[in-house]
């Protein structure tokens, strides 16, 4: 924010035109380490941390595809949750080994195994580049903005990687500041220890985003370099003794992108069209899932990472259609425009500077809705689930990008970015003809549905939805040898398949490209050019009070371990102990307990603190993240929230809005009392 504040320095009116300023809500706002409002913690809190503290704490945190975690170990080894790893878990199992429902436990470091594909970050440095890519992007003509900042973006971007190093630039403020993150990537990433899938997902979809939970989920990985355990001396400490309720903790974690600083024409779009879209789809998918799952133990294993996921896409979307349909709900964001609105109108400067901005994100928008589902369904989400789709797509676009300099290519195939998607591509990752067929199948229902006849025959060709996913699901891109000789192979290589899944990508990726281009000119770039003149607008308004956006960076929030009171006045208690879990447990599903937990019921505390609920602002990707004390020491891993954050997709309210976390007190009984991992138990109090 001081480097914004510089940015603006030279505008022709400052802060001072906006005198007031809202009060902060306590705990709401993820924080980039470099900029942590410590002040403001300290005088809500009557504490913060240190510079020092800060930066102990931001070598530790890590990052991982979708999901957050720490390094808890001199020896690499990496605290996230159970259903961050269960993709893992489900490549590493099979019929005669299934540790979706037996668990994963390595008691030596020979037992633990590869993770196909999975790799893990750690930030090491951060960066401010807005001088930079600013006076790229001022240099260009208006209609160039996006291709000069993408291009310096690029450049920026492979300067800076090199080997086990990978960077990124992460834009704030909707533009208004960039930084570049510099991280060491680690692509040896084992299992050591996940608990079975009933335990770490106790109460399943109907306990899903509630509180109290009893889940056990969390998991452990072990990075490896050269063969050997990675050394990890910045790694963080285990607390186990108990939380205490209104204890000062924070989170540590990459969340992913919010609506909060969206104008009230995106959220229209979205209340109106893209969430009642989504919903639909997953329901639609949830459904064929679930029938697949429940022909056999081996589909249930397969179907298990899907499943999970897509009921936790679909919940999450129905709670954040219900926040922005609730009309409570919407005039917090129709108020919180009104109000930055009426500050700029008290200045004619301002006025000047911000144009027409919000009249050209409700054009924006209004393109946007006469291309939704052909940039969805060709472009965006075209054959999502389907790694055989997935891995198509990639080598045909590889193949072509490759071809032309670095930074005209599409952001996903430039050098700096190019390695992790060889990694993905030519993982040991089995895939199944049946599944692979029930996914694509979905997806090119979904064509034939939702856009033109002539849009959808130019992806379905003469064949039926059906009939075309099993062909398609024949594919010899299972082979992950097939696959390394068309990409070692580029272009020509594909040019000359007879697969089936790269000649239907091949057919009409020309057609999902045009479709993309129109949304990055007719939608995203206009948008983007808005989005930074509010930007610049509201941090004139507000100054250091308010947060970037997050976007799946490293973050930090702060709060409170505490409970809350619903609106019918029921008070929630801020933990849940052992004691609950059997209490709760009927036998039958999703209530049921595993037989190791029935076993181990005589030998575990019912006093000890099993989850925990706290004050801390998270969103999607803080799964995994560590809650933190005062010492900086891991006193737990986040997992969920409760229904109510749903709503923090648009707006954060300190007295409903929690985040929900398995304590270290139970991960250290759960180990020892449960599974007998004690020497990871001593491996985690030796730190």
């Amino acid at each position: 924010m001081r480097q914004l504040g510089r940015l603006l320095a030279g505008l022709c009116f400052g802060i001072f035109a906006f005198a007031s300023t809202p009060a902060a809500i306590g705990a709401e706002g993820m924080w980039t380490f470099d900029d942590f409002p410590a002040a403001r913690m300290q005088s809500e809190l009557g504490w913060a941390p240190d510079k020092a503290w800060l930066n102990r704490v931001m070598a530790a945190t890590a990052r991982m595809p979708g999901c957050s975690a720490s390094t808890v170990s001199a020896q690499g080894l990496v605290l996230t949750n159970h259903h961050c790893v269960i993709g893992c878990v489900q490549a590493l199992s099979s019929a005669e080994a299934n540790y979706i429902d037996a668990g994963f436990m390595a008691h030596t470091l020979d037992g633990e195994r590869q993770c196909p594909g999975m790799y893990v970050q750690v930030l090491t440095r951060i960066e401010d580049v807005t001088d930079r890519i600013n006076a790229a992007a001022q240099a260009a003509p208006a209609e160039g903005f996006a291709q000069a900042r993408d291009g310096e973006v690029a450049r920026l971007e492979a300067e800076c990687g090199s080997g086990a190093q990978t960077c990124e630039v992460v834009t704030l403020y909707q533009g208004g500041r960039y930084a570049l993150y510099v991280y060491k990537r680690y692509d040896d990433v084992r299992l050591v220890f996940a608990p079975e899938h009933q335990a770490a997902a106790f109460g399943g979809d109907a306990d899903n985003f509630n509180f109290p939970r009893y889940d056990a989920d969390f998991a452990f990985v072990r990075l490896y370099e050269n063969g050997v355990p990675a050394t990890t001396p910045g790694h963080l400490s285990m607390r186990f003794t108990p939380l205490q309720n209104n204890e000062i903790v924070l989170v540590a974690g990459n969340p992913g992108a919010t609506s909060r600083l969206k104008t009230v024409a995106e959220l229209t779009f979205e209340r109106d069209v893209d969430l009642p879209w989504r919903i639909a789809t997953l329901s639609v998918l949830r459904d064929q899932l679930a029938r697949y799952a429940g022909l056999g133990e081996d589909q249930a294993r397969i179907a298990a990472n899907t499943l999970q996921s897509v009921e936790n896409g679909l919940k999450a979307s129905i709670g954040r259609r219900g926040a922005l349909a609730d009309p409570a709900g919407f005039a917090r964001v129709t108020e919180r425009e009104a109000d930055l609105q009426t500050r700029i109108h008290r200045n004619r400067a301002a006025v000047r500077d911000i144009g027409a901005a919000w009249q050209q994100v409700a054009a924006a928008e209004t393109a946007y809705r006469r291309l939704f589902y052909r940039f969805q369904y060709l472009e965006l989400r075209a054959g999502e689930r389907s790694d055989l789709f997935g891995w198509a797509r990639d080598i045909v676009r590889a193949g072509a990008e490759r071809l032309k300099p670095d930074a005209e290519r599409l952001p996903r195939y430039r050098e700096a970015r190019l390695g992790g998607v060889r990694q993905n591509l030519l993982s040991d990752r089995q895939t199944h003809a049946d599944f692979e067929e029930l996914n694509l199948s979905v997806w090119l229902t979904g064509v034939s549905a939702y856009l033109s006849p002539t849009a959808g025959r130019a992806v379905l060709g003469p064949e039926t939805p059906q009939a075309l996913a099993h062909r398609l699901a024949q594919s010899r891109l299972s082979d992950a040898a097939y696959r390394q000789q068309l990409w070692d192979g580029g272009q020509a290589a594909v040019a000359a398949s007879d697969d089936p899944m790269i000649v239907f990508v091949r057919a009409w990726d020309a057609e999902a490209r045009a479709v993309r281009e129109r949304y990055l000119t007719e939608v995203d770039a206009p948008l983007e050019r808005a989005q930074e003149k509010i930007a610049q607008a509201r941090y004139r308004a507000f100054g250091d009070s308010q947060y970037p956006d997050p976007s799946f960076a490293p973050r930090l929030s702060y709060g409170r371990v505490e409970g809350w009171t619903e609106p019918s006045g029921a008070a929630i208690s801020a933990v849940t102990r052992f004691g609950g879990l059997f209490a709760r447990a009927t036998g039958a599903q999703p209530y049921a307990l595993t037989p190791s937990w029935v076993a181990a019921r005589e030998r575990l505390d019912p006093n000890t603190i099993f989850d925990v609920s706290t004050s801390t602002d998270v969103t999607g990707g803080n799964s995994g993240s560590p809650l933190l004390d005062r010492d900086g020491k891991v006193v737990g891993a986040v997992f969920d929230g409760n229904i109510h954050s749903l709503g923090g997709e648009f707006y954060y309210d300190g007295a409903l809005n929690r985040s929900v976390t398995v304590a270290s007190t139970a991960i250290a009984a759960v180990l020892h009392e449960v599974y007998g991992m004690d020497d990871l138990l001593a491996e985690l109090r030796a730190g």
